[in-house]
């Protein structure tokens, strides 16, 4: 059988997808752009992300077979093969391990529990770049969010399988890490074992590679894993910290567990201690009870700590959420008017912070050719959510490199190596 697989969503969503991949190529099974069966990976995080797996889906179905995987269906569950019976076959991510047994079936194959195991993989990004999955499931039961609900509690990947894993991505020609799930510092919490602990076995791996650290909440980033991170040249000096919010009232609805006072005293450490750290979060804006005053205390707070990048959201009404039921929801354009006004100072923030690097020389990841241009990132850059890096002069797709930085724009840079 040719298949293609489409995977929509986060990263998590890729590596799961590439698991897939790697299980049913082994099976004797090809994957084609030109395919009898089309495999989509799903999201449902929030209400946009949920609309475009459903138009994916209808799209598709009008000329293959069709399987559905993913969030939406462990989101809507039994709903779904009354609701679309134009999809042949739904899989849930506990039968992922059978999938080579279910591809040519048609029904719902649903049960609960958390996958965490997603190794061996074919990989999908280009080299040097690819993601390590060290859990899965959350926790933390922030009240906007469907995670929990959708992938389930935590559950962390034995270290000695996190390690075997990275050793054979290192074999196989990546050498850009980047480590992910849904709360990484959460990582290990029932397990007897901790972030810091795994960080320490990675890097026991000798080589000449890099690891980013993706998704880091802001109560799990401690003195000792700042230290950390800036103690190894291996470790990324890329702080990935979802704030969501500054206000101290607006925290407290979200169910995040921090203070401003906390969030600010972490990142003026983080910028004391690491000083060319590249500082990426994201914030929510429109949460209900949000004010005018709440969100003008937002804006400030992203003026003040000028973020290196910055991913602006606006609340969605979730449906079993905590916040579902709350009462102030904002009106949509108050929301779009409040996200708008962040993306434009957070644009001319982002612009003077790259403009801080001009003339420095700098690692560039290279990934390839783009409009007849070769295409890469800094190190501080991560992939697909960040901005790119235009290479000038020679150099090979899926290396790592040295250039010096000629030209810095909005949110990309022009290098020379």
């Amino acid at each position: 059988m040719k298949f293609k697989i489409i995977s929509l969503g986060c990263p998590k969503n890729l590596v799961e997808s590439e698991y897939i991949v790697r299980n049913l190529e082994n099976a004797g099974h090809v994957l084609a752009e030109e395919a009898d069966t089309v495999i989509i990976n799903t999201c449902a995080f929030i209400e946009d992300s949920t609309k475009e797996s459903i138009e994916t889906i209808l799209e598709e179905a009008q000329r293959k077979r069709v399987v559905v995987t993913g969030c939406l269906l462990e989101r809507y569950g039994q709903k779904l093969p009354e609701l679309m019976p134009e999809v042949d076959l739904f899989v849930g991510r506990n039968y992922y391990t059978e999938i080579t047994n279910l591809i040519d079936k048609k029904g719902l194959f649903l049960r609960e529990g958390s996958f965490a195991e997603t190794f061996p993989r074919r990989i999908l990004t280009g080299k040097p770049s690819a993601y390590l999955k060290i859990q899965e499931g959350c926790d933390n039961r922030c009240s906007y969010c469907t995670v929990p609900d959708i992938r389930g509690g935590l559950k962390s990947r034995r270290p000695d399988d996190v390690v075997m894993e990275l050793e054979w991505l290192l074999d196989n020609g990546f050498t850009e890490i980047n480590i992910i799930g849904q709360d990484i510092t959460s990582y290990g919490k029932h397990e007897n074992t901790d972030l810091l602990g795994l960080l320490r076995r990675i890097l026991m791996v000798r080589g000449d590679y890099y690891l980013r650290l993706l998704y880091m909440h802001p109560r799990g980033v401690t003195d000792e894993l700042i230290g950390f991170i800036n103690s190894d040249e291996r470790i990324i000096k890329y702080m990935d910290i979802p704030v969501q919010h500054s206000e101290n009232k607006i925290l407290s609805l979200m169910g995040r567990g921090y203070t401003k006072g906390y969030l600010e005293n972490l990142l003026g450490d983080i910028r004391e201690r690491i000083p060319d750290a590249a500082l990426r979060t994201t914030a929510i804006v429109g949460f209900p009870g949000e004010t005018d005053d709440d969100f003008e205390c937002l804006y400030e707070f992203i003026k003040k700590w000028e973020f290196d990048m910055l991913g602006a959201f606006m609340y969605s009404k979730e449906e079993g959420t905590g916040a579902y039921k709350m009462k102030g929801h904002v009106k949509k354009g108050v929301k779009r008017l409040r996200y708008n006004r962040i993306m434009e100072v957070q644009k001319e923030i982002s612009k003077k912070r790259l403009a801080m690097l001009q003339g420095k020389t700098t690692k560039v990841i290279v990934e390839g050719k783009e409009e007849g241009h070769m295409v890469g990132r800094l190190l501080t850059q991560a992939p697909d959510i960040d901005g790119i890096a235009f290479i000038k002069g020679k150099c090979v797709a899926g290396e790592i490199c040295e250039g010096k930085i000629v030209k810095t724009l909005d949110y990309d840079v022009i290098v020379e190596v």
